[in-house]
C-alpha cells in the first residue's frame, strides 16, 4: 500500500508539473503570469536572474523540456499547421523549379508568410499594449509613438520579403535536384520507428537549441564595431522594446540572422525542418521583445541587453554562453528605488531621411547579392570558379564592406567593445559568426549555380 501511495503522489507531482510548465505557460495560463525566479514586491527588472548553466539548458533538452514546457510548443505547431495546410510543390513543373527567385513564387507565399508574422505580432502587440494582458512594464504608463511603431512595421515586412527569397532559393534547389532533402513519404510510410521518421522528429527537437547556438554567435559577430554601426545599430534604434521590434532589422541582418537555416544545407533535412526553423526566426522575437517582465515568454533577459548594448547576448535558455564568455548580466543597473527611466527612441522614426552612408554601404551590399541573383535567375552558365566567387561575394562582401567602411571612416578599433578580450576569444567569435552567418548564404547561392 505504501508503495502504491508514494507512486500515486509522484504521478500525481510530474501530472502537476507538466500543467505547471505547458507550453511554456502556468498551469493552461498564458497571460497575467510571471516567472517563478520574480520578486513581485520588487520594481520590474530588479529581481536576480538565474545564473544560466550548460549542464541545466543540455538538462532541458534531454528532457524535451525545451520543447513542451517553453513556447516553442507553440511555435512548433504552427510549424506544422502550415507544413502540412500550405505544403511545398516541388515537383519538376512547379513554379519553385522555375529559378531560384520568382515573382511567382513570391505570389505564392510571401502572403502567407506576411499574415503570419504581421498577425502574431499584432496579436501580442493588441493584447498587451491595448487589452492591457501584459504584467509588469519595464516602463510604467508607455506608449509607443505611432512613428516608431510605423518604422518597425516597415523592417518587419522587409523581414517578411527576405525569408520568402531564402524560401525560394531552398525550394529550387530541392526542386531541381541539387540539394537531396527527406521526402515526406521516407518519413511517414514506414513505421514511427523508421530511419526517415526518426530522423524527422530528430530535427524536430534540435531546431530551437541550434537556433540558440546560432542566435548567440551570430549576434556577438554583429556587435563588431563594424558591423554594429554599419547593420546591427539600426535593430538597437529600440531601446524601449515592443513586439515589432524583434523582427525590426537591417536587410544584412536579416540575412545572416535567417543563415540559421545551415542545418538544412549540411545535413539531410526535411523541408519541415528548413520551415520550422523559419517559423521560430519569425514569430519568436515578438514576445521576447514584448517589453514586460511578465506573460508568456516574459523576457527581461533580452530587454537589459538592448538598454545596455554589452550584455546577454544569447537568449536566456543559452544564456550559459554569456556566463563562459564573461558577458551575463542578471538585473538592471539602476537604483531600484529610481526605476528604469523610459528613453524616446528619437532614430525610430520613417521622418528622418538615411544618411548617405547607410544608402551607400546599403546599395553596395544589394550589388553583392544581386550579381548572384542576376545570374541565377537569368540561369547564366558560369565555371565553378566564378560560381564560387559570386557566392562569396553574396555571403561575405557585406562583412567585408562594413570593415572597408570602418576603416575608411578610421574611428578606434575594430575589434571594439571586446577589444580587451583575448585573440582566441576574438578569434573564435569572429571565425564562428562567418561560419553560421556568411557560410550558409554563400554555399546556397552556390548549389544555385552549380
Amino acid at each position: 500500500v505504501s508503495t502504491q501511495s508514494t507512486w500515486g503522489l509522484g504521478s500525481w507531482n510530474h501530472m502537476m508539473e507538466f500543467f505547471r510548465d505547458f507550453a511554456g505557460g502556468q498551469y493552461l495560463r498564458f497571460f497575467n503570469i510571471v516567472p517563478p525566479y520574480i520578486d513581485q514586491t520588487k520594481k520590474p527588472g530588479f529581481s536576480a536572474i538565474p545564473t544560466p548553466t550548460f549542464g541545466n539548458w543540455l538538462k532541458e533538452g534531454l528532457l524535451l523540456r525545451h520543447i513542451w514546457a517553453s513556447p516553442n510548443l507553440v511555435w512548433v505547431a504552427i510549424a506544422l499547421a502550415i507544413y502540412f495546410l500550405f505544403p511545398y510543390d516541388l515537383s519538376p513543373g512547379s513554379v519553385a523549379a522555375k529559378a531560384p527567385l520568382s515573382w511567382d513564387f513570391f505570389d505564392e507565399r510571401f502572403p502567407l508568410w506576411f499574415a503570419i508574422t504581421l498577425g502574431y505580432n499584432a496579436f501580442f502587440y493588441i493584447t498587451m499594449y491595448s487589452l492591457g494582458w501584459g504584467v509588469r512594464s519595464f516602463i510604467p504608463n508607455r506608449v509607443v509613438p505611432l512613428d516608431k511603431l510605423l518604422h518597425n512595421l516597415l523592417y518587419n515586412v522587409s523581414a517578411v520579403v527576405i525569408w520568402v527569397g531564402f524560401e525560394n532559393v531552398f525550394a529550387y534547389l530541392w526542386a531541381s535536384g541539387r540539394l537531396a532533402y527527406l521526402t515526406d513519404a521516407d518519413a511517414f510510410s514506414h513505421g514511427l520507428q523508421s530511419p526517415g521518421f526518426l530522423r524527422f522528429m530528430a530535427g524536430l527537437i534540435i531546431v530551437p537549441m541550434w537556433r540558440e547556438v546560432h542566435f548567440y554567435f551570430a549576434h556577438r559577430l554583429l556587435h563588431y564595431k563594424p558591423v554594429f554601426q554599419q547593420v546591427h545599430s539600426l535593430h538597437h534604434r529600440n531601446t524601449d522594446i515592443e513586439p515589432f521590434s524583434g523582427l525590426t532589422m537591417h536587410p544584412v541582418e536579416h540575412l545572416y540572422y535567417y543563415a540559421c537555416i545551415l542545418p538544412s544545407v549540411f545535413f539531410f533535412a526535411s523541408p519541415f525542418h528548413f520551415l520550422w526553423n523559419g517559423v521560430h526566426l519569425l514569430i519568436s522575437p515578438a514576445a521576447s521583445h514584448s517589453g514586460y517582465e511578465g506573460g508568456f515568454q516574459g523576457d527581461n533577459f533580452h530587454y537589459m541587453h538592448h538598454r545596455y548594448f554589452e550584455c546577454n547576448y544569447a537568449g536566456f535558455s543559452a544564456g550559459a554562453l554569456d556566463v563562459i564568455f564573461g558577458t551575463f548580466m542578471g538585473k538592471f543597473k539602476e537604483r531600484e528605488e529610481d526605476g528604469v527611466k523610459e528613453r524616446l527612441d528619437s532614430k525610430s522614426n520613417i521622418r528622418s531621411p538615411p544618411t548617405l552612408e547607410f544608402v551607400m554601404y546599403l546599395a553596395l551590399s544589394a550589388a553583392c547579392v544581386g550579381v548572384w541573383a542576376y545570374v541565377a535567375v537569368e540561369h547564366l552558365a558560369v565555371s565553378q570558379t566564378v560560381a564560387a566567387a559570386l557566392a562569396f561575394l553574396a555571403g561575405f562582401g557585406p562583412v567585408l564592406l562594413a570593415f572597408v567602411f570602418f576603416f575608411v571612416n578610421g574611428n578606434g578599433s575594430a575589434l571594439d567593445p571586446f577589444s580587451k578580450k583575448g585573440v582566441f576569444e576574438n578569434v573564435l567569435h569572429l571565425g564562428m559568426g562567418n561560419l553560421v552567418c556568411a557560410v550558409p548564404v554563400a554555399l546556397a547561392c552556390y548549389l544555385t549555380l552549380a
